[in-house]
């Protein structure tokens, strides 16, 4: 395991260099580094609050940053926009659209041709389990099902870089396992992933290199091999300075049901 202020240079992947982004006086994100291969999937891990949307969405080219550079395959922010899909972790849809018109939408907006968008959303329709519904109005569908249409729109795109923020929000166990099956196949083909996740459980079996940030500052990295079987929450709460509650005796303290 190692502190992070890394030191990086140009590479093949995505390279993060001290990102900083102030909202008023307060500092969002504070001098952020750090980079991931091409064909990584990356955590970036923090409690509520401690900057992980704002940098997602400074990589994705959502925010402009204060100071700092993204790049991504040498390539500089500008374009990485172009190159990136990103997941909001409170995905909509117009609701008057179908997911399958919502899909070839996005698809036709980066210039994918009809014939390309079909065939891939058959492919998520399948996987997702969606082909009961696909071609009904958004309007009437579940955070899950949203859910599903939006991470299909990311993969409809087939992107060299993932950006998602709380993938698992509203999936159920066989869409979670479908999601993370999908991503790996995604990065085994050359695509860089980061995803912001709060399920640290499931980030431990899946991503190969964590960063946990806290305050805005990126205060540690470790990859999945140092982890050498220890427990990716409990070094959480370490480096964080959290922990769980102590609740095993709150009904029979000050909260005591009373007659």
């Amino acid at each position: 395991m190692k502190q992070l202020l890394e030191e990086t240079t140009d590479q093949d992947g995505l390279v993060v260099r001290s990102l900083v982004k102030h909202y008023g006086k307060k500092t969002a994100v504070d001098g952020l580094s750090f980079s991931v291969d091409k064909g990584g999937i990356f955590a970036l891990l923090g409690p509520n609050g401690a900057g992980k949307t704002t940098t997602l969405k400074m990589i994705s080219g959502l925010i402009i940053p204060d100071s700092g550079s993204v790049e991504l395959n040498g390539r500089p922010a500008s374009e990485v926009r172009q190159k990136a899909a990103y997941v909001p972790d409170e995905p909509t849809i117009f609701p008057n659209l179908s997911g399958r018109e919502y899909l070839r939408y996005t698809g036709r907006l980066r210039g994918l041709s009809r014939s390309v968008i079909d065939r891939r959303t058959l492919l998520c329709s399948r996987l997702f389990e969606m082909d009961a519904w696909l071609d009904s109005r958004s309007g009437s569908y579940s955070h899950g099902m949203i859910q599903r249409v939006i991470l299909s729109s990311a993969f409809v795109a087939k992107p060299d870089l993932y950006v998602i923020d709380e993938p698992l929000v509203g999936l159920d166990p066989p869409a979670a396992e479908t999601f993370w099956r999908m991503m790996e196949g995604a990065a085994e083909q050359g695509a860089v992933v980061i995803i912001s996740t709060h399920t640290l459980s499931i980030a431990s079996i899946h991503c190969r290199r964590f960063g946990i940030i806290h305050h805005g500052k990126l205060l540690h990295t470790v990859t999945h091999g140092e982890l050498s079987g220890g427990d990716l929450q409990q070094l959480f709460f370490k480096i964080t300075g959290t922990s769980p509650a102590e609740i095993h005796d709150y009904f029979q303290r000050d909260f005591a049901l009373q007659e």
